[in-house]
C-alpha cells in the first residue's frame, strides 16, 4: 500500500526532505512557523503552552497511560506537560534544533531521529502504552508514509494521531491526505477506530486507533 500526495512540490525540497529533512525543520522553518491563531511562531508561550496542556490533560483523563511518547514532538512542549501529571513520557524529533530546545528537565527524554527509522521504548515496558504523533506525516515523502505508520504501530496498541487533510500552504507538507487515507493505512496494520476515537481535543481531524478487529460503523461515525 502506497500513499500518493495531493499536491505537488518542488523536486529539490521533497529530496531535501529525504537525505536531510532536518534542514527543512530549522530554526527558521519554526521562527516562521504559524500559531494556533495564525500570528504567533511556535515556542514555549502561549497559545502553545496552553494547548499542550490542555490536551496532555484530556490525555491523562481519558486514557491513563503510564507511559507513552510523541513522534515528531518538536520542542517537547507535550512530552513535559504529560511528564508534569505524572507519565513516563518521551519524545523523538528529526530537527536537531527542535530538540535543542527543550525545558532542562526534559533534555534526556527527547531525542533526534526520524519515524522512518525503528522507534526504541526507554519506558521500562516492551511498549508504550499510548503513542502520539500530531501534525508530522505530512511532512514526509509520501512513499515513507506507510513505513512510519508501521514503526508507530509497533511500540503501542493505541495511538493518537492527527495529520492536517487540507494544508497545502507549508511547502514541506508534501503528503497532505483526508482522515479515511490515514485510516485505511492504520487498518492494514491491524488498528482501528473504537466508538470513542474522535480526538477533537488535538483538531477536528484527530483520531484514535487501537490494535483489535474492526468494529461495524465506527469508521462511519468518526468520518461523520
Amino acid at each position: 500500500m502506497t500513499t500518493v500526495a495531493r499536491t505537488q512540490r518542488r523536486s529539490d525540497t521533497v529530496d531535501l526532505a529525504r537525505t536531510d529533512p532536518a534542514r527543512l525543520n530549522d530554526a527558521t522553518y519554526y521562527r516562521t512557523g504559524r500559531s494556533l491563531d495564525g500570528d504567533d511562531a511556535f515556542g514555549r508561550h502561549e497559545p502553545w503552552l496552553s494547548f499542550f496542556d490542555k490536551v496532555a490533560e484530556r490525555i491523562v483523563r481519558r486514557y491513563e497511560p503510564r507511559n507513552a511518547i510523541d513522534v515528531g514532538c518538536a520542542f517537547g512542549l507535550l512530552v513535559e506537560a504529560l511528564c508534569d501529571r505524572g507519565v513516563e513520557a518521551f519524545g523523538l524529533d528529526v530537527s536537531t534544533h527542535a530538540v535543542s530546545m527543550a525545558r532542562a528537565d526534559m533534555k534526556d527524554r527527547l531525542w533526534v531521529q526520524s519515524v522512518y527509522d525503528p522507534i526504541p521504548v526507554f519506558s521500562g515496558s516492551e511498549r508504550y502504552d499510548l503513542a502520539i504523533c500530531i501534525e508530522v506525516l505530512e511532512h514526509l515523502p509520501p512513499e515513507q508514509a506507510e513505513t512510519a505508520i508501521a514503526n508507530i504501530c509497533a511500540i503501542s496498541d493505541r495511538v493518537l494521531f492527527s495529520s492536517t487533510p487540507d494544508d497545502f500552504d507549508d511547502p514541506t507538507h508534501f503528503n497532505v491526505l483526508p482522515m479515511s487515507d490515514w485510516l485505511t493505512l492504520f487498518a492494514a496494520y491491524g488498528f482501528f477506530p473504537t466508538w470513542r476515537s474522535s480526538a477533537r481535543f488535538v483538531s477536528r481531524h484527530a483520531f484514535v486507533v487501537e490494535r483489535r478487529e474492526p468494529r461495524r460503523g465506527v469508521l462511519g461515525r468518526l468520518l461523520g
